[in-house]
């Protein structure tokens, strides 16, 4: 079915208050940004800026993360043994989408360039959370050969892995290198990251 006018008017819109939002955040800081800002920069209104957005976080970092199937079988498998590294990852490549969407290539290097954003973003997403613990937790299921803590179930293992992959990527993220704005996404980051957390529980290498 094709996009109709009203459809396509409310896109753009969208578009480009997420890009006055994404923009004004990578130049100034995301702790600048103010819904005034976006609306002068996108020129809005502040009643149609939260016709879309329920908070300024929303605008600047998007809605809740849906994973790709295909993606997350893909890096669960590759990190069967390290399965908190997998589940970073799995945010990572999300949120940087496709790599023609300059949006979400800087809301990606936002992270990296602010202290603290990676935490503060991922546990006050309930949703995009929650929905990567249920895609850890039925990997698990089909793979109890690598639990880690086969005396507990999927869902409680899945809920300490997400945990422990925010405090990952908090670490990861900012040694990621920036070109052009663009993060390029360098899994050894994420396995230096991985045994530094290691050695903070006081596990063997």
């Amino acid at each position: 079915m094709s996009e109709g006018l009203r459809e396509r008017k409310m896109r753009l819109t969208r578009r480009r208050m997420e890009q006055a939002a994404v923009d004004l955040a990578y130049e100034n800081g995301i702790q600048s940004v103010t819904v005034d800002q976006i609306c002068e920069a996108a020129m809005v209104s502040r009643s149609t800026f939260f016709n879309y957005f329920p908070s300024l976080d929303d605008a600047i970092f998007g809605p809740p993360l849906t994973y790709d199937p295909a993606l997350t079988e893909r890096l669960l498998t590759k990190y069967s043994d390290a399965l908190v590294i997998a589940a970073s990852l799995i945010v990572t490549e999300t949120l940087r989408g496709q790599l023609d969407d300059d949006i979400a290539q800087r809301r990606l290097a936002l992270l990296s360039r602010e202290p603290g954003a990676t935490t503060a973003v991922s546990w006050s997403s309930d949703e995009s959370r929650e929905g990567l613990v249920d895609v850890v937790a039925a990997w698990l299921d089909d793979h109890r050969e690598f639990a880690k803590i086969p005396d507990i179930d999927s869902m409680a293992e899945a809920q300490m892995i997400v945990a422990l992959c925010i405090s990952l990527g908090e670490e990861a993220i900012p040694q990621l290198i920036e070109e052009g704005g663009r993060l390029i996404v360098d899994e050894d980051a994420y396995r230096r990251a991985y045994r530094r957390l290691g050695q903070l529980l006081g596990v063997a290498d």
